[in-house]
């Protein structure tokens, strides 16, 4: 086990020297080095009929097919879906937190009640999507804005900006590279970058995969 902290320690070290010299940024300060223990159960909160819950469950698919390729047990999972609706004004004013980077909220008690450990909103608020840990630690929050908005009215852009989100929920940060995933502030990339008209998600970079799979290894099991 302290072997493992100090290969861990070490990448996040290695990690944000590269940062340094190409921008990659290393994961959220909660994030970092410590991937899920346990099996995220989440609950996508949506209508009964969103047309984003295809995109979503895409989404999902894709991280599980990048963990098997990365050799690792660790999957998200399983999915349950609830039609509670979250106030679009608070969902603002988590999403203004986590750009000014002003610290991890206390979630209100009715994300709080909300089964599974990975919360997924399906808003049809006017915000900039994010991702959040409460500050206790304990339920992971991603609140997607209104699909009727830009840039998720683009052909692509759905799936990959979810996808992207979970990505931080899983513990990577952002990137510099247009071209990837996970792509995102400071640097220029924005959402809109996901247009395509053939259906793809974007790639990971090699460090992201590294990251990955120290913080999920192949020996890794639930705790």
């Amino acid at each position: 086990m302290h072997r493992r902290i100090v290969v861990v320690m070490s990448l996040l070290l290695l990690a944000a020297a590269c940062g340094m010299l190409t921008g990659l940024l290393v994961a959220p300060v909660w994030a970092q080095g410590r991937g899920w223990t346990k099996v995220p159960a989440i609950t996508v909160v949506a209508p009964e009929n969103d047309p984003r819950l295809p995109a979503t469950h895409q989404a999902i698919e894709f991280w599980n097919r990048t963990f098997a390729e990365l050799g690792t047990p660790f999957r998200l999972g399983p999915v349950t879906q609830v039609t509670d609706t979250i106030p679009a004004d608070y969902l603002q004013t988590l999403s203004a937190q986590v750009l000014s980077r002003a610290g991890f909220p206390d979630f209100s008690e009715q994300i709080q009640k909300l089964p599974g450990d990975l919360i997924v909103v399906l808003s049809e608020g006017d915000f900039i999507s994010f991702c959040t840990r409460s500050r206790s630690g304990g339920k992971v929050l991603v609140g997607i804005k209104s699909h009727h908005m830009y840039p998720l009215t683009l052909p692509n852009v759905t799936p990959n900006l979810i996808a992207h989100e979970l990505g931080h929920a899983i513990g990577l940060g952002h990137n510099s590279d247009a071209t990837t995933l996970m792509c995102g502030r400071p640097a220029p990339c924005r959402p809109d970058a996901f247009q395509s008209y053939t259906k793809r998600f974007f790639p990971l970079t090699d460090q992201e995969k590294t990251l990955l799979g120290h913080m999920y290894p192949s020996d890794w099991s639930s705790r």
